[in-house]
Parts: C-alpha cells; sequence; structure tokens
C-alpha cells in the first residue's frame, strides 16, 4: 500500500507542492513556538530540593518607628521559639528572602582567592541563626553527600564559616568534598547542601548561606523580615496561628506588631511578587501562543478537508471497488502522514540553523543576570541535544495529531456517498 501512496503523491505533486510548503512553514513556526513554553514547563519541572511539608512562614508587617523595636523584635523570636509546636525555625533576611521575591544580592568564590583567581559569581543569601545545628532543618535542605537533611556541625564560628551549594562547589573546586576549603578571604566552607529551586521560573542556582549570630544588631535595620517555622508533625495549622496570634498581640508585641500571616511555602510562592510578576508576563504569552494553535489547527484542518473533498470523486470510486471505509481511511491518512513527515524532515535543518545562530527561547521569568551564571548542564533543559529533541518531538506529535484530526474527519465523511454520486461526479 505504501508504494501505491508513494505513486499517488508523486502523480499529484503539482497539487501537493502547496501542502507541502505551508506544512514546512506550520513546523518551523510551530517549533518556535513550542520552544520557549518548554523552557518554562521544564524549568518548573526541575526538582525543588527540599522539603516543604510542616514548614511554614511568619509574615509580620511591624511598625519601624515603635519605641525599643530591636528588643521587642528579639523577644518576638524567642516567643516564637519557646512555642512546643515549633521543632525548628530561622529567619530570612530582607534582601534574600528563602523561596521568595528576587535578589540580586550576589557574592563571589575563588578557586585561589590569595590570586583572585577561578572565580565563580553565587547568589548569597543571610539567615538569622539561634546556635541550633538543627536549624538549617527548617528549610529542609538536604545535604549533598549524604542526601539527608542538613546539620550544622559542632563549634562553629558564623562571622568566619559559610555552606556552599552543590553547584557552587563543583564549579569552584570540581567536587562536593569542599568542608575545609577557603574560598574567600577569611571563610571556611563547613556543609554542602543540594542546589535548591528559589521560584518555579529559575533553575536552581549556585548559592552561599551566611549565618548571623541573633545577637548582633545590624541586620534589624529592617523589620520586614520573615520567620519561618518548621512545626511537629501532626500539628493542626489553624489551632496554631491562632494560639501564634493570641501570642505575638499579648503585651508590648501586640503594639508593635500590625499584622500576622502564617503561610505554607506554597502559599507564600504564589503570593510573592515574583510569582505575580510572573503570572503578569507570561499570561500574554499563553494567550498568544494558544490563539496561534488554534489558528495553526484551522489552517491544516482546511487544507485537508478542501483537499479530500476535492478528491471525493476517488474516494467514492475505492468504495465502489470494494475497498473498505477503514481501507479508505488508512490510506488517506498514510499519505497525509507522508506528506507531513517530508515536511517536517525538510523543516528542521532550518531550526537547527536559527537555533544554533540565535539560541534557544530563555526562560520567561529571570531576575539574574544571565551571563553570570552558567546553565547546570544537569537539567534537560540545558542540555542541547536534550532540549532540541524534546522540542522536535512535541512539535511533530502537535502536527500529528492536527493532521490525522484533519484528514479523517473529510475522509469518513466523503465515504459515506454512495458510489452512483461519486461516478455521477467523475
Amino acid at each position: 500500500m505504501i508504494k501505491n501512496i508513494l505513486h499517488q503523491i508523486w502523480n499529484q505533486r503539482w497539487q501537493n507542492s502547496w501542502i507541502f510548503a505551508e506544512l514546512l512553514v506550520i513546523a518551523v513556526f510551530l517549533w518556535m513556538l513550542i520552544d520557549p513554553l518548554y523552557v518554562i514547563y521544564a524549568t518548573k519541572a526541575i526538582p525543588d530540593n527540599y522539603e516543604k511539608e510542616d514548614r511554614y512562614f511568619i509574615e509580620l508587617r511591624c511598625d519601624v518607628s515603635a519605641e525599643n523595636n530591636l528588643d521587642v523584635f528579639r523577644n518576638i523570636l524567642h516567643k516564637i521559639e519557646k512555642m512546643p509546636e515549633v521543632e525548628n525555625h530561622i529567619t530570612t533576611m530582607l534582601t534574600t528572602n528563602f523561596n521568595g521575591n528576587a535578589t540580586s544580592v550576589s557574592d563571589a568564590l575563588y578557586a585561589d582567592p590569595d590570586k583572585q583567581e577561578g572565580m565563580h559569581v553565587v547568589l548569597a543569601f543571610h539567615y538569622l541563626w539561634n546556635w541550633d545545628r538543627n536549624a538549617l532543618h527548617t528549610l529542609g535542605l538536604k545535604d549533598a553527600n549524604s542526601g539527608k537533611l542538613l546539620t550544622l556541625p559542632e563549634n562553629i564560628n558564623p562571622a568566619t564559616q559559610i555552606l556552599v551549594s552543590k553547584s557552587a562547589a563543583i564549579n569552584t573546586y570540581g567536587t562536593t568534598e569542599v568542608i575545609g576549603k577557603k574560598p574567600m578571604e577569611e571563610r571556611e566552607i563547613i556543609g554542602v547542601y543540594e542546589d535548591y529551586k528559589i521560584n518555579d521560573y529559575v533553575e536552581p542556582l549556585p548559592s552561599i548561606i551566611y549565618l548571623i549570630n541573633i545577637e548582633e544588631d545590624w541586620f534589624y535595620s529592617s523589620l520586614s523580615n520573615k520567620i519561618i517555622v518548621k512545626l511537629q508533625k501532626g500539628t493542626d495549622r489553624r489551632l496554631f496561628a491562632q494560639k501564634l496570634n493570641n501570642m505575638l498581640n499579648e503585651d508590648e508585641c501586640g503594639k508593635f506588631i500590625e499584622e500576622i500571616k502564617l503561610l505554607s511555602i506554597d502559599e507564600y510562592l504564589k503570593n510573592s511578587s515574583t510569582s505575580k510578576i510572573a503570572a503578569s508576563t507570561l499570561r500574554p504569552k499563553f494567550i498568544f501562543c494558544s490563539f496561534a494553535l488554534a489558528c495553526i489547527f484551522l489552517c491544516m484542518l482546511g487544507t485537508f478537508w478542501t483537499r479530500m473533498d476535492n478528491r471525493r470523486s476517488d474516494i467514492g470510486i475505492m468504495c465502489s471497488m470494494g475497498a473498505s471505509r477503514s481501507r479508505v481511511v488508512k490510506q488517506y491518512i498514510t499519505e497525509a502522514l507522508i506528506l507531513l513527515t517530508l515536511a517536517f524532515a525538510t523543516a528542521m535543518p532550518i531550526v537547527l540553523h536559527f537555533v544554533v545562530t540565535e539560541g534557544f527561547a530563555q526562560p520567561g521569568v529571570c531576575y539574574f543576570d544571565k551571563e553570570c551564571f552558567t546553565p547546570n548542564p544537569e537539567y534537560g533543559v540545558n542540555n542541547f541535544y536534550i532540549h532540541f529533541a524534546w522540542v522536535t518531538a512535541i512539535t511533530y506529535v502537535a502536527m500529528l495529531l492536527i493532521t490525522i484530526i484533519g484528514t479523517w474527519i473529510p475522509v469518513y465523511r466523503a465515504t459515506r456517498i454512495q458510489p452512483a454520486d461519486a461516478l455521477r461526479e467523475e
């Protein structure tokens, strides 16, 4: 049957040439349309690499002009720490939130800090530390070497020690076995954690963590810090929120606090400015892509519908010669798929040339200088061959489905005509 179909395609080469050209243009356009969508969803599909269960943000909107506000804020932290429902807690800084708003705060690691050689840019995160070795359990971060929740070593000195992410360690030293190394002046590495995503729209980036002594005053220059708590397993969130609200509205704390919110990690991400900006940025893209896909579908459907409608007489003759309806449908769908495959194969060198010269689509939302952070090849979205193969496969399958639907409907409709009517049209 394939031989007959190829012979039929060649005999009608002039009629098929414009369909071939249309499919070629659609293949190129659709590939370019799907590429940015693939980048967005492939980035969102990268694992978070931290645990979310029983972890919440306590957002406090405070009166920064209140008298003795530093002492009051310390008192709030101590009260939260003593709550029996709280297993661990830690506080983020205004400019470097955990999994929250975007930050431009960065630092540099050096393979040789004395000569300032081998520099690698990393994101810098600061956390207020209360000398609890399990404080980082609150963030749900995992040790890059053991895979367990990250625990701090004993007798550490926050003023001279840091923790680095897996990719930061590998970029700088080529290994995660870096405990004790000094990638910056007077800063020693005491732990390596798995890279984690700060939002759904940016892949995990190399980073470092600074721990700040709870008794130091400099970080209190802004009192919009966010307290993260890890609750005991089985704690009722609603009851805890009510108890927290009652406790923090007592004595001088109540005069200092203007609003209290208890948010899960997912709720916080959804309400963060990053997610809101992402939604406003991506929504027009999705609308345009949806409209373009609808137009492509209607265009291809109309093309194949018209093509099959003009060949109703051929279909009717095949039926009059005893061909079954399923055989007729199969033959014409196969013919359409061969045309599609030939056009698609011709379009791919054009697409490949564009990708090699211009590159793939960039993430829809990213607040970081892309020149400072080399894409991690561990993620498929950054691997040239995997990226190209996925977008090509998705594009081909999408065109395949549209072609099958666009061919099956008119062919099936045409097989219902009576042989006499078909011969009359002939």
